[in-house]
């Protein structure tokens, strides 16, 4: 079987998205945008260790680089989501708090 890039990218974003279930819809754009600037990086350790360019204990140790890097671009994607969430909460709550003046207003 041949090693196709794309189909892997979007095999590893169906993993992501079994492991966040709930988070993914919050994290989906960031996620695609954090392999797709990987997707080089990836791509060359796939295809030096199937060529023989590198051995196994290589393409582990540089596989382990790679996480750290999505691990990173990950947790900003849950940081953004994060900060979204709150800016959310925090316009409810205002809205909130103007109808209650409001009403306090009109008694």
């Amino acid at each position: 079987m041949a090693f196709n890039i794309d189909q892997t990218i979007d095999d590893i974003l169906v993993a992501i998205a079994g492991v966040v279930t709930g988070e993914w819809p919050k994290v989906e754009a960031c996620a695609k945008k954090a392999l797709k600037d990987e997707k080089d990086a990836i791509e060359q350790i796939a295809q030096a260790r199937i060529s023989g360019e590198i051995n196994g204990d290589d393409m582990k140790s540089q596989l382990d680089d790679e996480k750290e890097a999505l691990k990173a671009a990950l947790l900003v994607c849950q940081i953004k989501a994060k900060v979204m969430a709150q800016k959310a909460a925090n316009a409810a709550i205002d809205a909130l708090k103007t109808a209650i003046d409001a009403a306090l207003r009109a008694i």
